[in-house]
């Protein structure tokens, strides 16, 4: 393949860089405070852009107090024998304070149901925690008493800062309105619709109660469009549930996205099946083995945002809310890893940073060209306490405490300064060869006009350049973002980059830094794999993948000449790796 070339405009700007990747979530609440997790928020600390929001589930959950993948408690609300309400917020108060602490602001989930107000408490405290309350008025003043709360420990100012939020997707199984749902009922479907409808009223009066400046929204959607409709056709001329009139308070609009997911395949497809008819209580864990279709990058880049924007848009007002995407994934899973699927693997290497670096950049271009006010995209990545070293799980950290290249990534972009300079590609191949499928949907890129005629255009993939740039500046830095991708997560080769920086008239010297995340760089996943994988490592081998977490140099600073203005480079950039060029004026 050709030399692709990169030409940075240092005198175009295009205005402030809207920095959309700081949030992470999670749901395991407590984990929060755990050694590993206090350091992960400590440096989560040192990226300079913050703040950073952070999401959690289980702010409300009842339980012990101890989390386990895809769970945790704070046991918040209790009701005595006598039927009195007792409030501990001292979970709660654990978890923001360490948020807090390390310059990072709360995005909060209102949710879930506390097993004491469960409509449904004899299903038990592993599932009541999905049910509306009985009481809809003690659920409007647990949100009251919890913001009341917020505010006397933190301050109005401070709190008027963070998202608040009912629930988290309850388009699906999250938010159950009675065991025996029906689903397959269009008119079941209605009511369980409209009892979140009320729920979301309920807890806004009692949120809003406190200060009616909070930041108050939702739905958290995992993807129902008929839902969305729905929910802002209430908001928008719907009756509220605790007022009697039109209109429920909407501040943001939150939505998810996943890029791919497991699949199973042959018998195990079928026993899964077969178990789910067999047994109730079979949860699918001893067969959830399969493949991963390579993530459809088109989804989490493009697709997924205008297919909710042209539901959004039907409603006066809101088309210009901010859009918050604060599960806005690489994949669907958390807690399964590379004991389920191999495939799983790109959460460890540096295919996953890769592929966000580009995924926000191209997210940018989309708030530019369609004027949709994207205010964050949220990684649900965190670390997983327990498990073994780089079980695959989708993480920040790994379970020992070892930082990820994902996390590098977000270095990469929080270097980044605070004004976007034009970038350009010339490369013409591209990441998605014509008739080829990605996602577990299977969506393709069309292989001729003919045919994309013939496929709606959401389930059209669009192709894009695998070389490609995103580039910043602060004062007399410029700072530049290289990558080499494509969807094929088991591609090999490189390409040959030359980076031509432009409009440094007054600039007679530059001094070049050059970081990189690839298989060698930056990568302690490598330094594991050279380890023979170990599922519980040494210390002495712990000290070693952490001498290789950092962000690495791929090559010591240099010092160049600029020549009428321009600044040339020349490297290879193997595929799905990533380099950040920065430069440097010297006196």
């Amino acid at each position: 393949m050709k030399q692709v070339t990169i030409t940075v405009d240092a005198g175009a700007e295009l205005g402030a860089l809207d920095r959309i990747w700081r949030s992470f979530g999670y749901d395991e609440i407590n984990w929060t405070y755990t050694p590993i997790g206090q350091e992960i928020f400590r440096q989560i600390r040192q990226l300079p852009d913050g703040p950073y929001w952070i999401r959690n589930h289980n702010a409300f959950t009842s339980g012990d107090r101890i989390s386990r993948p895809a769970w945790g408690s704070t046991n918040c609300y209790t009701e005595g024998q006598d039927g009195k309400v007792h409030y501990d917020w001292s979970i709660n108060d654990r978890v923001y304070d360490t948020f807090l602490e390390n310059g990072c602001k709360p995005m909060v989930e209102l949710g879930f149901m506390p097993h004491d107000l469960s409509s449904h408490p004899e299903v038990g405290p592993e599932e009541s925690w999905r049910y509306p309350p009985r009481d809809y008025d003690r659920w409007q003043e647990l949100n009251f008493k919890f913001a009341q709360h917020l505010i006397d420990r933190y301050g109005k100012e401070e709190v008027r800062t963070w998202y608040f939020a009912p629930w988290n997707e309850p388009d699906i199984s999250y938010f159950k309105w009675k065991p025996d749902e029906n689903l397959n009922d269009p008119e079941q479907q209605r009511q369980r619709d409209e009892e979140f409808f009320k729920l979301y009223d309920y807890a806004g009066a009692g949120l809003l109660a406190a200060d009616d400046k909070l930041c108050f929204g939702g739905p958290e959607l995992a993807g129902r469009l008929d839902f969305l409709e729905r929910f802002l056709t209430h908001c928008h001329d719907g009756i509220n549930y605790v007022t009697g009139e039109r209109g429920t308070r909407l501040d943001f609009i939150s939505l998810h996205c996943k890029g791919t997911g497991i699949r199973r395949k042959g018998w195990r497809r079928v026993l899964h099946k077969l178990k789910e008819i067999i047994f109730s209580d079979y949860d699918g864990s001893e067969v959830k083995k399969g493949y991963v279709p390579n993530p459809d990058f088109d989804l989490i880049a493009r697709r997924a945002f205008l297919q909710y924007y042209s539901v959004i848009r039907k409603f006066p007002g809101f088309e210009n809310l901010p859009l918050i995407g604060n599960e806005w994934d690489i994949d669907v899973g958390t807690t399964l890893g590379t004991r389920n699927s191999p495939d799983f693997v790109f959460r460890n290497n540096s295919y996953y940073p890769t592929f966000v670096i580009r995924a926000m950049k191209e997210l940018l271009d989309l708030k530019r060209s369609y004027g949709l006010n994207i205010q964050l995209v949220t990684q649900w990545a965190f670390y997983f306490y327990g498990k073994p070293c780089f079980a695959g799980h989708r993480a920040i950290f790994d379970p020992m405490g070892i930082r990820k290249p994902l996390f590098n990534g977000f270095e990469m972009l929080a270097r980044l300064g605070g004004i976007r300079l034009a970038a350009a590609t010339d490369d013409q191949e591209t990441d998605i060869a014509p008739g080829e499928s990605v996602g577990q949907r299977k969506h393709y890129r069309p292989r001729n006009e003919k045919e994309a005629e013939k496929i709606p255009e959401t389930q059209q993939v669009k192709p894009y350049p695998r070389v490609d740039a995103l580039a910043a500046r602060e004062g007399n830095e410029i700072q530049i973002i290289v990558w080499n991708q494509v969807c094929n997560q088991y591609a090999t080769g490189s390409r040959s980059v030359q980076v031509l920086i432009k409009g440094l008239e007054g600039w007679s010297r530059a001094r070049l830094t050059h970081y990189r995340i690839d298989e060698q760089h930056s990568n302690a996943h490598s330094v594991w794999q050279r380890l023979g994988c170990p599922d519980w490592p040494t210390q002495a081998q712990i000290a070693s993948m952490k001498k290789q977490e950092r962000l690495e140099k791929y090559a010591p600073d240099v010092e160049l000449e600029v020549v009428k203005g321009i600044v040339e480079l020349a490297f290879e950039l193997p595929v799905h790796s990533v380099s950040m060029l920065i430069l440097r004026k010297e006196s």
